[in-house]
C-alpha cells in the first residue's frame, strides 16, 4: 500500500563517497548460475511479472546473479544486472544502523524516551507514549497505528501539513501529532507500524540538524561505498533510464511513470521505506551486517551490531527479522520491503556466510508468490540452515 501523492525526481546526496568498491564476482558457479536463471525465467513467465533480479553472495563474493524481463511493460529497454530497485522497507535496517552509528558517538541513546528526546512539547504526549523508548520505536512495540489502509493513510498525510514546509517539518508534526494520542496497541506488544520509523528519523533530525537522507548518506552509504545509492524512484521522470514500478489494472501490470502523481511515497515516509539502490550497492550493506554477526563489521561496534539483532519481540529486532541461533547469534536477518509497486527481500544467513537477494519491479500478489517460489528452491539448494 503506498502514499498518494506526487513525487519529484530521484534524490542523491554527493558525498565524496569512499571507493570501498562493489563486491567481487568469483568464478560463478556453473550450476547454481543455471538454477538460478532458470527458476528467475520460469516463475516470472508463470507470474507475468515485468522483471526479476536476484543476486547470490556467499563468502563475501558473487557466486550467481540475473536480471531478466523489462524495466516498463509496454516498452522495450530490459533490465540489467547494474539497475537500481526500490527496496521500501528494507530501508528500515539503514535506519536503525544510522541510529546506532548516532548512540555510538552519544548524541542519542536506545533508551531515550520520547520526553527527553523532544523535551519542548514532552508536556504535551500522552503519559504512555511520553516512556516509549527509541529501541521501541525500532523494533515496533511503540503501540503506535499500524497504518494499514488508506483512512490511516489520509490522516497521516493530513497531520502533516503541506509538502512547502519541508520534509524535517512534516516528519516532526506527525512525531508531535501520534506521541500526544494514547497508545493504539499495547506498548510492548509487536505491532508493525511505519509511524516508528519515521518518528525515529525525526528525533535523529532533532538531534543532529540533519534531514534524515543526509544521515543516511553519511552515515551507511559513504563509509560502506553504495556510490549509487538513493532516494524515491530510480528512474527519472518520463525515462527509462531505470526501472518503473508497476501497478494492476484491470488484471495486467502496468507502468507507473515515475513523474505521475502516485508514484511512491511522499518523502516524509522516507525513514520507514524509501531507498533504492542496485543489488551490488545493496550486498555491501547486507555484507557489513553479516560481518557485524562475526564481529568485524566496519560501521559499528560489535556490541551495536548485537544490539541490532537482538530479537525485542519475536520475530522483530530492530530493522530486522530474525531467527536466532542456539548460541544467540542470528542464523537469518531478514527482511521484505515494497511501497505496492515494487518488491524486495533480503537473507542473511551468517552461519555459512550467505546472502540473496530478489527484487521485482511490482508489488501485487503475484510479486510475492514469485518471491517465495524463487526463494525457498534456492535456500533448498543452498542449504544455509545445515
Amino acid at each position: 500500500m503506498s502514499f498518494r501523492l506526487p513525487r519529484p525526481a530521484r534524490m542523491i546526496f554527493g558525498l565524496g563517497l569512499a571507493a570501498v568498491g562493489f563486491p567481487a564476482m568469483a568464478a560463478p558457479d556453473p550450476g547454481l548460475q543455471a538454477f538460478l536463471e532458470s527458476t528467475v525465467a520460469q516463475v516470472r513467465a508463470r507470474n507475468h511479472l515485468p522483471a526479476v533480479a536476484a543476486v547470490v553472495q556467499i563468502d563475501g563474493r558473487i557466486v550467481a546473479e540475473t536480471a531478466q524481463g523489462l524495466r516498463a511493460n509496454g516498452f522495450a529497454e530490459k533490465v540489467t544486472t547494474g539497475d537500481l530497485w526500490h527496496i521500501g522497507s528494507d530501508t528500515k535496517a539503514m535506519t536503525a544502523t544510522m541510529i546506532a552509528r548516532l548512540v555510538e558517538r552519544g548524541l542519542l541513546r536506545f533508551d531515550e524516551t520520547m520526553g527527553e528526546a523532544f523535551p519542548d512539547w514532552a508536556a504535551t504526549m500522552d503519559p504512555a507514549m511520553r516512556k516509549v523508548t527509541i529501541v521501541q520505536l525500532l523494533s515496533h512495540t511503540a503501540g503506535l497505528l499500524p497504518v494499514t489502509d488508506d483512512k490511516d493513510l489520509d490522516s497521516v498525510m493530513a497531520i502533516a501539513g503541506p509538502a512547502s514546509g519541508g520534509w524535517q517539518v512534516q516528519r516532526a508534526n506527525v512525531a508531535r501529532a501520534f506521541l500526544s494520542r494514547p497508545p493504539a496497541t499495547a506498548v510492548g506488544d509487536f505491532a508493525y507500524s511505519n509511524l516508528g520509523y519515521i518518528i525515529a528519523g525525526a528525533i535523529a533530525e532533532a538531534h543532529t540538524g540533519k534531514p534524515w537522507e543526509q544521515l543516511v548518506a553519511e552515515e551507511v552509504f559513504a563509509p560502506l561505498g553504495m556510490m549509487h545509492s538513493g532516494f524515491g524512484n530510480p528512474a527519472l521522470p518520463h525515462a527509462h533510464d531505470q526501472p518503473w514500478g508497476h501497478k494492476p489494472v484491470r488484471g495486467r501490470l502496468v507502468a507507473i511513470d515515475p513523474g505521475s502523481p502516485g508514484s511512491d511515497n511522499p518523502p516524509l515516509i522516507g525513514p520507514a521505506g524509501m531507498v533504492s539502490l542496485p543489488l551490488h550497492d545493496w550486498l555491501l550493506f547486507a555484507q557489513d551486517q553479516l560481518d557485524g554477526v562475526h564481529g568485524r563489521g566496519r560501521l559499528l561496534k560489535p556490541e551495536t551490531y548485537a544490539r541490532l539483532h537482538t530479537v525485542v519481540v519475536a520475530p522483530y529486532a530492530l530493522g530486522w527479522g530474525v531467527k536466532p541461533g542456539a548460541d544467540g547469534k542470528p542464523d537469518l536477518l531478514t527482511h521484505s520491503g515494497s511501497n505496492g509497486y515494487w518488491l524486495a527481500d533480503i537473507r542473511i544467513m551468517p552461519r555459512h556466510d550467505i546472502i540473496t537477494l530478489l527484487v521485482t519491479n511490482a508489488g501485487n500478489d503475484a510479486a510475492n508468490k514469485a518471491i517465495v517460489e524463487i526463494g525457498k528452491p534456492l535456500r533448498d539448494r543452498l542449504k544455509p540452515f545445515d
